[in-house]
């Protein structure tokens, strides 16, 4: 029997991956791979770098550590992400060391997982095309086969969606992980997917891990930017309501020509989002 752990989208969202890391014990697998998105958007992503590498595990390139290294490179970063409001990107631009900056800029796209007498495995961030572009139900089949095209294993794992997915197409079998760091399926505890190989044939189970969310909100205050931008305030939303809010948010600061780096304007954002159903988002996060 061989078993392999996949997660992906910790977002710096240290006291979730301390959960996993210790539900993962218990899992004992052979192999642990992170998908992409070990950084950004929560409080802590130097930490989460830090603790992915001590442990050992082999790592995906997600379109967050994209996003950071056009920071680093100073290129590709459009004007407004310099703006108060984006300013935890900047910030884990900032606080990464040089080794570490190396260590995400090394990160290969994808990984195949070859375990003899079991079908191979494709580990991709995003689709074969795209580092945002999710793998998930809202693809038609025609969509989905667009998608991994390109990608001969019979499995396919996805993550960057941060919802849980399966579904099998043409004899292939196509998965999602889920969110560690911040879930957008209702559900907030931290999400990971193990397969276990046996028989020729492999198993999935989708495990989600319940863990003391006030942890993150503190890492932010004590940063300093609960109150000084907006994003962070969005992102406490997102891990309270286990829902995609980004997206949501600035098209409602456009919609209604808000400034989007207000109180006010994040206090009307949940006024009118209060009775929203947990998972259910405005808007899509196929760019983020």
């Amino acid at each position: 029997m061989t078993r392999i752990v996949i997660l992906a989208d910790i977002h710096g969202n240290l006291p979730a991956l301390e959960a996993v890391m210790i539900d993962i014990q218990q899992a004992a697998p052979d192999q642990v791979i992170v998908n992409g998105d070990i950084i950004n958007r929560g409080p802590q992503s130097k930490e989460c770098v830090q603790a992915v590498r001590a442990a050992g595990w082999p790592g995906v390139f997600g379109n967050h550590e994209e996003y950071i290294l056009k920071y680093v490179d100073k290129t590709g970063v459009p004007d407004e992400w310099y703006s108060d409001f984006w300013l935890p990107f900047p910030r884990v631009a900032d606080e990464l060391s040089a080794d570490e900056i190396a260590y995400l800029r090394a990160l290969p796209h994808e990984r195949v997982i070859a375990v003899p007498g079991l079908p191979a495995i494709r580990v991709v961030h995003g689709s074969m095309r795209r580092l945002n572009e999710g793998l998930g139900h809202w693809l038609s089949d025609d969509e989905l086969r667009t998608a991994i095209h390109g990608a001969e294993e019979p499995v396919i794992v996805g993550a960057h969606t941060h919802r849980t997915y399966e579904h099998r197409i043409d004899g292939r079998w196509v998965l999602n992980c889920g969110s560690v760091g911040v879930p957008y399926n209702g559900n907030p505890a931290a999400q990971y997917l193990v397969l276990t190989g046996a028989n020729g044939a492999w198993q999935a189970e989708f495990r989600a891990v319940p863990y003391d969310r006030a942890l993150v909100y503190d890492a932010w205050e004590q940063i300093g930017y609960m109150q000084r931008t907006m994003s962070a305030q969005v992102f406490k939303y997102e891990v309270e309501t286990a829902t995609y809010h980004l997206g949501g948010y600035l098209h409602f600061c456009e919609q209604h020509g808000l400034e989007r780096n207000a109180p006010a304007t994040f206090a009307r954002y949940k006024q009118a989002t209060a009775g929203m159903a947990p998972g259910c988002s405005m808007a899509s996060n196929s760019d983020w």
